[in-house]
């Protein structure tokens, strides 16, 4: 039983763990997403007024 309860204990601390960093990947990628369509669609609006 301590054996369990030893090996529960470290599978939520490495989820404590490893959510955050997930959550700041997750974040880091989609900010990084939501930039390059930006970038895109200022490029495409810009390129429509110019011509």
């Amino acid at each position: 039983m301590l054996k369990f309860s030893i090996s529960l204990q470290t599978a939520v601390i490495s989820l404590a763990v490893s959510c955050p960093l997930l959550l700041v990947a997750a974040l880091g990628s989609a900010t990084r997403f939501l930039s390059d369509v930006g970038c895109f669609l200022f490029e495409e609006s810009s390129l429509n007024f110019t011509a």
